[in-house]
């Protein structure tokens, strides 16, 4: 798969509201990747459609990448995706829950882009598969401005979701175990917290 084929289907994705990063959110998740060579093994944390993953993999020939998804169609759409591209050989679909997952492997980098009221079950879920200097991303952290500005929807259940991400936002910025960049303006709020103790 080109990269014009890769940006074709983010963009089919975001027509079909199938939840993807917005294109300067992904930009700056890759280019992160990109000037950081050590890192090879990626955790996904939402697959979707497989788009994030395959442009994280399509940065380097020594990355691999372990995704996770709930939905049976997402991750049988995002399987067929990734064959396309070739990179089954590098990009693997895990069917199931993220907190059920088990594995033994450390990451370099785990990719949080699911429920995100669940933000901090995830990164505590998976602390035990990270290692000094293994980084956590963290997308929708302003969730189209709704969490600074929570008077922009009247829809409760909104409300409390996006209260747990200020929530979760104002802890990470403080979290001794992280040293943490935050970007309000990039993407939908990105945070690239890396792990120092």
């Amino acid at each position: 798969m080109t990269e014009e084929e890769l940006e074709k289907l983010g963009e089919a994705a975001r027509q079909d509201h199938v939840p993807v990063m917005m294109e300067d959110g992904l930009a700056s998740l890759l280019d992160y990747i990109r000037s950081h060579p050590r890192i090879q093994s990626i955790l996904e944390i939402g697959t979707a459609v497989g788009y994030s993953a395959m442009n994280m993999a399509s940065v380097r020939p020594d990355i691999t990448v372990d995704t996770l998804e709930i939905d049976p169609q997402m991750a049988a759409q995002a399987e067929a995706n990734i064959a396309a591209a070739g990179l089954a050989d590098r990009v693997h679909v895990h069917l199931t829950d993220a907190l059920a997952y088990r594995t033994e492997q450390v990451y370099d980098l785990i990719f949080v882009d699911a429920a995100k009221s669940q933000y901090r079950r995830y990164l505590e879920h998976f602390f035990a598969n990270s290692r000094r200097g293994t980084v956590f991303v963290f997308d929708n952290l302003c969730f189209h401005g709704i969490v600074d500005h929570p008077e922009l929807t009247h829809n409760r259940s909104t409300r409390q979701m996006t209260a747990k991400i200020r929530n979760f936002r104002n802890w990470l910025m403080v979290e001794p175990r992280f040293a943490v960049e935050y970007h309000a303006d990039v993407g939908d709020g990105i945070a690239f917290a890396r792990r120092v103790r």
